[in-house]
């Protein structure tokens, strides 16, 4: 699978796109997006209430542009095209295929209880999805996983996500309450978060979802980054059905200070 897009009209629309740095300035990092994806496929849309298509609420909005930057660091980004309402690439496949928004793999309704679809998909067309949208991700980042430890023999694997509640502050960071990588390395992305003015907690509420469960190992530390809205995204009307856009001030003046972050994490692991 190249790492081109096709039209978002097509039913087979690529399922991820993938941004590589230069090959001198690499560094063994991937920075994956798994809920930025806005993209549902004609033949699960016409089963979505109106409402629903039209809002996709909790998607992760605009995180490749908010991290466009990270190639340029030298972190390799593979960032899902499809809406996490098409398949959850964060929640475990072999568990709940259809249900609740927290846990299923295919939600049958927000988070709030407000139903998905005019009419629930049969057992047969969920079970494909997992075939056709949720498991060519897992399997390419595994892919540019081992690829990189056949190079480098260690990897850090950065889940980027983004949220509006239910804490206030600005960044939480999940490592499996201490499981999923060193100490040294949440650490230090907790302090440079605070260096650069986050409010910043680590694994409350967010500690981590299926994504770094399945890809940690003994030489893949993983992090869960969790990135409040309202650091780019003006939340005025967040809670209204429509699809918030990037608000152009706030970006400006939070890219440079995540290129920073980014930078010290980088630094490390190019330097050890």
């Amino acid at each position: 699978m190249n790492d081109q897009s096709t039209g978002p009209s097509r039913e087979c629309q690529q399922l991820y796109r993938i941004e590589r740095p230069c090959p001198e300035n690499s560094v063994p990092i991937i920075a994956s997006m798994p809920h930025s994806g806005t993209f549902v496929p004609p033949s699960i849309a016409d089963a979505f209430t109106p409402l629903h298509l039209n809002w996709l609420r909790n998607t992760d909005w605009h995180l490749p542009q908010v991290y466009d930057f990270l190639p340029e660091l030298g972190v390799t980004t593979i960032a899902a095209t499809h809406s996490r309402y098409v398949t959850d690439l964060n929640r475990n496949p072999e568990g709940l295929l259809f249900g609740s928004f927290n846990e299923a793999v295919i939600s049958d309704s927000m988070f709030d209880g407000t139903p998905i679809y005019r009419k629930p998909p049969d057992e047969q067309s969920l079970r494909q999805r997992l075939v056709k949208y949720h498991s060519p991700y897992h399997e390419e980042l595994s892919n540019l996983i081992d690829r990189m430890l056949r190079v480098c023999g260690r990897v850090l694997l950065l889940d980027l996500h983004a949220f509006f509640g239910p804490i206030a502050d600005d960044v939480c960071i999940g490592d499996l309450r201490s499981t999923s990588c060193r100490q040294e390395t949440t650490t230090l992305a907790s302090k440079a978060f605070k260096r650069q003015g986050f409010r910043t907690v680590c694994n409350e509420p967010f500690s981590g979802g299926y994504l770094i469960r399945r890809h940690h190992n003994s030489s893949t530390e993983a992090l869960q980054i969790e990135l409040r809205y309202t650091t780019y995204l003006d939340c005025t009307h967040i809670d209204k059905s429509i699809r918030p856009q990037l608000d152009p001030m706030r970006l400006a003046k939070l890219k440079p200070r995540l290129r920073e972050v980014f930078g010290e994490i980088v630094d490390l692991w190019r330097n050890t």
